[in-house]
């Protein structure tokens, strides 16, 4: 009989995930598109569906030039860390249960579409930087969420990992965790949750201590 892995390793997207962004997120594109695209004006659900894959690609909705599209990601940055720390907040039970899971050993990584450059004020502000051993940012893959590369990539850093979970609040998060061959974990506080649900992620919660005690009564079970 093989006996199933514990999981003692989790990932976790950033922004949607950990960090509380949306809004920062949404006005972002939202003066972006007002300066490239002002011919257009965008719903809040139409700047809600940009929310996730890379600036570049996001862009292209605008222009074919990339160019343009540096500008437009350059400008997105300006009015992003011009309003950072206004807009953004952690959610909560995300240090405690951090810390439980630190004080337990478990492998823990972030894997965010986010540049290292942009992804690490907030990651160091909130300081989750105190908990977080393994990180896999957009300038250290070649693909993207929902590939499965960033997430080798991270699991690559650890030297342990059994059973890995991936914790995210996109499709993309659920998809690369499933291509990725791991478990999956979706968010109740997802703006996006309804496509999210479609993907039948193995678990779902509605707050932090919940993701503890579903690894608890899995790791029970195996």
């Amino acid at each position: 009989m093989i006996k199933l892995k514990k999981i003692n390793t989790v990932l976790f997207d950033l922004d949607g995930t950990l960090i509380n962004s949306n809004e920062l997120i949404i006005k972002s594109f939202d003066e972006t598109m007002k300066k490239y695209m002002p011919q257009k004006q965008f719903t809040r659900e139409e700047l809600i569906e940009m929310i996730g894959p890379p600036l570049k690609e996001t862009f292209r909705v605008a222009t074919d030039s990339q160019k343009i599209i540096q500008e437009m990601i350059d400008y997105y940055r300006k009015v992003y860390v011009a309003l950072e720390f206004e807009y953004i907040n952690i959610y909560p039970g995300t240090i405690e249960m951090l810390k439980e899971f630190k004080n337990r050993q478990f492998n823990l990584g972030i894997v965010t579409t986010k540049f290292k450059e942009s992804a690490m004020p907030s990651i160091t502000h909130y300081g989750l930087d105190k908990y977080i051993t393994s990180y896999c940012f957009l300038d250290d893959v070649l693909e993207h969420k929902p590939h499965p590369e960033p997430l080798f990539f991270a699991l690559r850093q650890f030297d342990n990992y059994q059973k890995v979970i991936m914790v995210g609040d996109n499709t993309s998060d659920i998809l690369a965790g499933k291509n990725a061959s791991c478990l999956t974990c979706g968010l109740e506080w997802s703006i996006k949750k309804d496509l999210i649900k479609a993907l039948n992620p193995d678990f779902w919660i509605r707050d932090y201590s919940e993701l503890i005690k579903l690894i608890d009564k899995y790791n029970k079970e195996v």
